[in-house]
């Protein structure tokens, strides 16, 4: 697919290119490959808060995210990043208070289980680590 020339976008896009280059610096190259890749109207409408999160949390993660959601749900849906889905179950259940400080050393908890037959189906996991809810 070849890339439209800045003369053949909408008015109102070509505006908003100049703009958030004057103002903010941005480079036309990244916003034409937003524009390309998520068309005009996303651009116009989302340009700045993708690149917002794209500053807060990463390029990679907020492209994945943004493949199959609207990145306007990001940080509603973001939970946090875990070195695995077992270490989100035990946070999610310590926060929640399904869990005392005082468990004895003795007993053994499957987070990665805990993880696997249940949370799984209730948060999505992107890039690495990346927990987001899936109740939405």
């Amino acid at each position: 697919m070849a890339r439209l020339s800045t003369g053949q976008m909408q008015e109102h896009t070509q505006e908003l290119l100049d703009h958030y280059n004057e103002l903010f610096n941005w480079e036309y190259n990244e916003m034409c490959d937003f524009i390309e890749k998520y068309g005009e109207d996303a651009f116009q409408t989302n340009y700045t808060k993708y690149h917002q999160l794209v500053d807060d949390y990463g390029q990679a993660v907020v492209d994945e995210f943004a493949e199959d959601y609207d990145i306007e749900n990001f940080e509603d849906l973001y939970q946090g990043q875990y070195e695995s889905g077992a270490e989100f179950a035990e946070q999610i259940c310590q926060d929640c208070g399904y869990i005392s400080k005082h468990v004895p050393s003795w007993i053994v908890i499957d987070w990665e289980r805990t993880w696997e037959a249940n949370l799984r189906h209730d948060y999505i996991e992107i890039g690495e680590g990346h927990i987001f809810s899936a109740n939405y």
